[in-house]
């Protein structure tokens, strides 16, 4: 079994690229930019490749992203023992559903230590893409978090102080927050990359807070709170980083084994911006 972590990838075009393209969406430049097979070498005869581009169904696919590299093994060969070069291209697998801008990469540690370390790895290579640069496309990727854990903290506290939020700039999918979208809109207009947002009382109410976790949760931001979890109890501090979201499966190998993978990546990612009882 593989461990499949999600991460939310999110593509700005430039208000000045291919004016012949003008209308293009991101989910239309994520996809063409990973059907293109860009390359990136980072350092001699050590090159990173996205291949075995496959179609799931109408909004998603499959694909695999690996590191061709050189190894140098010894070898005793006519009576004599010699250093012999040969090639190796160690891959994981990745699906992709572009409509929700998420992705899942089975983690590989000969790849990468942490499957974040493959994720930086896939960002560059779309930055790398003939699409990206005719368009003069950017991309983000950022870790997915289950929020369950933060959510139960909440839900049951003796008492919320203090609740912070990061947010990023929007795009088509990002969760409808009405809480959450002047804030994109103002890093959007003033060309920020990042913001934080905290709100400070004596009894801040959970349910909203929790809409504004899930929220960051789904958009691959950040959420914390110092919380009193029982009224003779000190406070302490808790927060939505450190619980990747992560789907179990079988290697994908076939057709049937990709969808049913697929199902199991949309799930997760539902639950994340709904929860598991909504």
């Amino acid at each position: 079994m593989l461990e499949f972590q999600l991460f939310r990838i999110k593509v700005f075009p430039s208000a000045q690229g291919d004016l012949f393209e003008e209308g293009r969406t991101p989910q239309e430049i994520l996809r063409e930019a990973v059907r293109l097979l860009p390359d990136l070498e980072l350092r001699e005869e050590s090159v990173w490749h996205i291949g075995n581009v496959a179609e799931i169904d109408d909004a998603a696919i499959y694909f695999r992203i690996g590191r061709t590299s050189k190894s140098t093994i010894e070898v005793y060969k006519d009576r004599r023992f010699l250093d012999q070069e040969f090639p190796v291209s160690p891959y994981t697998h990745v699906i992709l559903d572009t409509n929700l801008e998420v992705c899942a990469i089975a983690k590989k540690t000969r790849l990468s230590r942490t499957t974040k370390g493959i994720a930086n790895h896939l960002r560059r290579l779309l930055q790398e893409s003939r699409a990206a640069k005719r368009l003069r496309a950017t991309f983000e990727i950022s870790a997915l978090n289950d929020p369950e854990d933060f959510v139960a903290h909440l839900r049951n506290a003796y008492m919320i102080t203090r609740f912070w939020v990061t947010f990023t700039r929007p795009n088509a999918m990002d969760a409808e927050n009405d809480f959450i979208r002047p804030m994109e809109r103002l890093l959007n207009e003033s060309d920020g990359r990042k913001g934080k947002a905290e709100v400070e009382g004596e009894h801040l109410n959970a349910d909203t807070l929790e809409t504004l976790a899930r929220s960051a949760a789904a958009t691959g931001d950040d959420a914390g709170a110092s919380i009193q979890p029982e009224a003779n109890l000190a406070k302490t501090r808790v927060s939505l980083r450190g619980n990747a979201a992560v789907v179990v499966h079988e290697e994908p190998e076939d057709e049937d084994q990709k969808k049913g993978l697929l199902w199991k990546i949309r799930e997760k990612y539902q639950s994340i911006r709904e929860g598991l009882t909504k």
